[in-house]
């Protein structure tokens, strides 16, 4: 089912109309139904103490039979009253010819049967003299309803142009809507500027908001994707022509040769293999996924499990590694890409520091935080590298140890991910490097 928001809106404010509108006709009707009927009673009441009031009674009873003849036989309006006057129970007068015996027994308004129809009844009473007036409650209704439906059928009628003005406005409202939902159509797939509406309404700037934060990242993560796919292309070229020369040697050269090519070989495919590693993992570090992975975890059996997996490395190299201080600290974030982190930190430490070295690491607890220090012996870095070091396949000039440039660079995504931040210290005097990772806790990842 197709839903309309502008057509749903539509029919809600046709609803309220009519029934507002229908509402005001009701009240209407039964405030001027009310008001005509006081309006007719007081005219009775004023006809009846008129008539009772008036010199010329005793006339009426002596008048002439050619007169009673003469007098209409119906009651053919509203307006048209049937008077009767008696006097010691006698009908002296009476205006219409008919057979019309009420109860005068009650002076004032009363509503009577008689000959099997209802009359509106006023009884005045002076001495011995009674005059009734009488109004045909049929025909009184029917003049009250008349009235009253010529007094709200102009309200009926303003039902539909009230309905009219409502589409209109509805069209004009939505219209800034529209002008977006054109502006994005008229798009290129790759035409990711912010969205600019000349002054749209409250209720839209949050959609526009959302759209131009969202456009802003599919930007970033275009833009990511087309500097890995260079980064890569780049790095994998060098690898590869090496590759293919030293295959080429093979063919033409003796077994001494064919020997040191095939290991030279083994060599270019081994780091061409970490290559490809460390840029697939740099390809996952996305900074807007797997949000909702995240969870809260202890960082020092993390710690602990990174070493435990490169001992190897630093018991190759007789290394003095532990701990100066361990608190336990916990951080909320993605267990697996905080290891991918700790594991470079620590085989760039290993890497750089030489044979019976030492490096330790100190994990302290804040109360707003925590901070890991990665403190190793090796040769440091020079001042002008420190921040360099973090940029995709940057390696010092002065190192002598391989590697793709793309270690700190993973450290450095995966840290901005967590909004934490990572950042590098020399010691003094040339004796050693410091990595320092500290993370806010309590932060709006």
């Amino acid at each position: 089912m197709i839903r309309s928001i502008r057509v749903e809106l539509a029919i809600y404010l046709s609803i309220a109309i009519v029934c507002i509108i229908g509402l005001l006709s009701f009240l209407s009707y039964q405030s001027t139904a009310d008001e005509l009927g006081e309006l007719y009673d007081a005219n009775m009441q004023h006809l009846a103490e008129t008539m009772i009031g008036s010199d010329q009674i005793a006339n009426l009873a002596t008048r002439d039979d050619a007169a009673t003849n003469s007098a209409p036989s119906k009651v053919r309006g509203e307006q048209d009253y049937l008077i009767q006057l008696q006097q010691q129970a006698q009908v002296i007068y009476q205006s219409h010819q008919r057979a019309f015996d009420v109860n005068t027994a009650r002076a004032g308004l009363s509503t009577q049967w008689v000959n099997q129809r209802r009359w509106q009844v006023f009884v005045a009473k002076r001495g011995t003299i009674i005059c009734v007036v009488a109004q045909d409650f049929k025909l009184r209704q029917r003049a009250i309803r008349e009235v009253a439906i010529r007094l709200i059928i102009p309200q009926l009628l303003i039902v539909p142009c009230l309905i009219l003005g409502a589409l209109l406005v509805i069209r004009k409202t939505f219209k800034p809507l529209l002008t977006l939902s054109s502006e994005i159509d008229a798009r290129r797939a790759d035409q990711l500027e912010p969205l600019s509406i000349a002054q749209p309404p409250d209720e839209l700037k949050p959609i526009i908001q959302a759209l131009n934060r969202w456009m802003q990242r599919v930007s970033n993560a275009i833009a990511m994707q087309k500097r890995f796919t260079s980064d890569a292309a780049h790095e994998l070229r060098t690898p590869v022509t090496a590759l293919k020369l030293q295959m080429s040697a093979m063919q033409h050269g003796d077994q001494a040769a064919l020997d040191h090519c095939l290991q030279q070989a083994q060599g270019g495919v081994a780091r061409m293999e970490r290559l490809v590693h460390q840029l697939l993992t740099l390809a996952k570090v996305d900074p807007d996924a797997r949000q909702q992975e995240m969870q809260s975890f202890a960082l020092s059996p993390l710690v602990i499990k990174v070493l435990n997996d490169l001992s190897p490395l630093y018991r190759k190299k007789q290394l003095d590694i532990g701990f100066t201080r361990a608190d336990d600290v916990s951080m909320t974030g993605l267990p697996d890409e905080i290891e991918v982190l700790l594991n470079n930190i620590i085989v760039n430490a290993i890497h750089y520091t030489p044979a019976g070295g030492v490096i330790n690491l100190s994990l302290t607890a804040f109360a707003d935080g925590l901070r890991l220090e990665v403190d190793d012996s090796g040769p440091g870095i020079t001042p002008e590298a420190l921040e360099k070091v973090f940029d995709r396949f940057y390696r010092a000039e002065q190192s002598e140890v391989t590697g793709s440039g793309l270690g700190l660079a993973i450290v450095k995504e995966i840290a901005f991910k967590h909004q934490a931040t990572i950042r590098l210290v020399n010691k003094p005097a040339k004796t050693g490097l410091i990595v320092i990772f500290e993370y806010q806790l309590h932060a709006s990842i």
